[in-house]
């Protein structure tokens, strides 16, 4: 069969970082992404070109997921960061503008690509040994016994979102929130194997930020028709439960795809009724007082058992389903053809209204020890409580994350120019040894340590966006912001005086050996960066740089 036009040739693009078009996108991502960086970050709208809703938000994962690139390159470095904050839900932003730094500094150093990803390789090793090892000064211990250290570690992530729009009572409202329900997630009295418990976030519109709150078990809308008399009817639990995930409408079209044969003189709705109805009659029977449906349970089905003292959720939805059966024990069941099955029930130990800013919930608390709660955050519009919502989430994961590895990095900066500098002063000594190791020249390998370096503190310079000068002092190698009303460093921990040297980070200075700080119960750093994201987002973005360096050609099949 002949074809209506012909087919048109692939495209090859040869040394594609070499390409002045290419370079210039690279460009352009790294500095949306770096204005985007730090508390003062300035936001991004996103919209498409048919209108449709506007998002305004200065995440990595929000900015990424919504921007459409045709670059190949470029859209490997975006699913690269995706996945990153996917499982570490921080340090999106920093391993982009790291990434793309090094690219770009790789080529305005005229850096052979081979020559410079054995160099980075060979850093980045260097950068994992110094982080992981006691004598780390950019490393802080994160007491578990602790909330103030959780508490700093939420509010350092949700500070950094400038988007959420809180004023710094409402971000120490809001982070003080995380770790309540960090602390609500984590089993208690539990042997062998521990999984945590779940948070299930509620966002309520037009209601102050000091609205917010957390509650200990599920909320769920109110039934219609239920009123706080009903409850004190009902008296006290523990009430058993029963749930169900198909549809109890009545309507024969929720059957599915599927051929239905029915006889001469059969009212198949009539017949479904009555089958409803008779499940009715199992679940009073069988003592049961919450009956609860994902999707629509039928008016008469519901009248019965109201009539009967049976409280009646319906429409909970797919994403409550999980912790409705974590805190229950029900087992959902899938069919109302045959009789509920005795060990299907579940309990709950109370049931109770609760006032969330204009809207009334229901409590259901768990009659066991179940760790799981319910985040009712509150935002004056849309827009601020859909980013406030998102970064709640991440910023309790970011907490669960140290628990596996109980540590932080300092924030603020800090933890980029101190590691720049003992990057730069470990290599100066050995890079003749270390460059022939690498099978590289020791110039090579110098300006590679430069474009290495240069990159980690142009992370930093990023933070600042209103002109202002950003310092390293020749001790500690701390970033500083010229303030008369700041007395330390940007994370905290070190405390200014009279003869401690700075110099601007972006000029040549001499190297040096930052000095070890260990910080005290009476020197907490302000700012804390998760240990956990960042290592892993230092070591992506290695990955990635040489990955990129590595390709040759860009072939596209326009056809």
């Amino acid at each position: 069969m002949s074809r209506i036009c012909k087919k048109k040739p692939a495209v090859c693009t040869d040394e594609p970082l070499s390409n002045s078009n290419i370079c210039q996108k690279i460009s352009l991502l790294r500095n949306i992404l770096s204005t985007a960086y730090g508390p003062t970050g300035r936001l991004k709208q996103i919209h498409n070109n048919v209108g449709g809703h506007v998002l305004t938000t200065s995440t990595s994962t929000a900015l990424l997921k919504r921007v459409d690139m045709s670059e190949p390159l470029l859209k490997m470095i975006s699913t690269a960061v995706q996945h990153h904050t996917t499982r570490y839900s921080d340090s999106g932003l920093f391993m982009g503008i790291f990434m793309l730094r090094l690219l770009e500094n790789t080529q305005k150093y005229n850096l052979r690509t081979v020559a410079a990803a054995k160099v980075y390789k060979h850093l980045v090793e260097e950068c994992n040994t110094y982080l992981k090892g006691d004598s780390c000064g950019c490393k802080v211990s994160v007491d578990l016994t602790s909330c103030d250290s959780l508490i700093a570690l939420a509010r350092s992530m949700i500070a950094s979102k400038p988007a959420c729009m809180l004023n710094s009572r409402e971000t120490q409202h809001i982070s003080s929130l995380i770790a309540q329900a960090f602390l609500y997630s984590v089993p208690c009295n539990s042997s062998g194997v521990t999984c945590f418990g779940r948070t299930v976030t509620i966002g309520i519109e037009s209601q102050s930020v000091s609205d917010s709150s957390v509650f200990p078990g599920l909320l769920v809308d109110v039934p219609e028709m239920l009123q706080p008399a009903d409850l004190k009817r009902l008296g006290s639990g523990p009430f058993k439960v029963v749930l169900f995930n198909v549809s109890l409408s009545g309507d024969i079209s929720e059957v599915g795809d599927v051929t239905l044969e029915i006889h001469r003189g059969v009212d198949p709705e009539h017949d479904v009724l009555k089958q409803l109805l008779k499940l009715g009659e199992q679940v009073v029977k069988d003592k049961v007082r919450l009956f609860a449906c994902q999707k629509v349970v039928h008016p008469i089905l519901q009248h019965y058992l109201r009539k009967h003292e049976v409280f009646v959720i319906e429409r909970l939805g797919l994403a409550l389903m999980e912790p409705f059966v974590q805190i229950t024990g029900a087992q959902a069941v899938a069919s109302l053809c045959s009789a509920v099955p005795a060990e299907a029930y579940g309990m709950v130990k109370e049931i109770c209204f609760r006032s969330c800013g204009s809207r009334e919930l229901l409590q259901l608390l768990p009659s066991k020890d179940t760790a799981v709660s319910t985040m009712v955050l509150c935002h004056r519009n849309e827009t601020m409580l859909e980013e406030l919502k998102m970064t709640c989430q991440r910023a309790e994961h970011v907490l669960r994350l140290t628990l596996r590895e109980p540590y932080a990095l300092l924030g603020g900066g800090c933890t980029e120019t101190l590691m720049a500098t003992h990057i730069t002063h470990m290599n100066e000594s050995s890079a003749a040894t270390t460059a022939a190791a690498l099978c590289v020249s020791q110039s090579e390998f110098l300006i590679a340590v430069e474009a290495f370096c240069s990159s980690l503190q142009s992370v930093a310079l990023s933070l600042e966006h209103d002109g202002q000068d950003c310092l390293i002092d020749l001790t500690y190698a701390h970033r500083w912001v010229p303030d008369i009303h700041s007395k330390t460093c940007v994370c905290g921990l070190v405390e200014d005086r009279s003869n401690l040297e700075k110099a601007p980070l972006n000029t040549a200075y001499h190297t040096f050996s930052p000095l070890f700080l260990k910080n005290s119960p009476d020197n907490q750093p302000r700012i804390l960066d998760s240990f956990s994201a960042k290592l892993n987002a230092l070591n992506v973005a290695v990955e990635m740089t040489n990955f990129v360096l590595d390709v040759k050609y860009i072939i596209k099949d326009g056809n």
